[in-house]
């Protein structure tokens, strides 16, 4: 869980890095990545 959430923050590296707005780079990517990250702190807590 913890590998399959760098894909969300390379998507947030290469929208920025593209000429993309920090919106979309943020309010969805990196939205998504963090999502992934509780996700795998909650799998591993329980």
């Amino acid at each position: 869980m913890l590998v399959i959430a760098l894909a969300p923050l390379g998507d947030t590296i290469i929208v920025l890095r593209h000429g993309g707005t920090k919106a979309v780079a943020f309010g969805i990517h990196f939205a998504t990545a963090l999502a992934v990250l509780v996700s795998a702190v909650l799998l591993f807590a329980a």
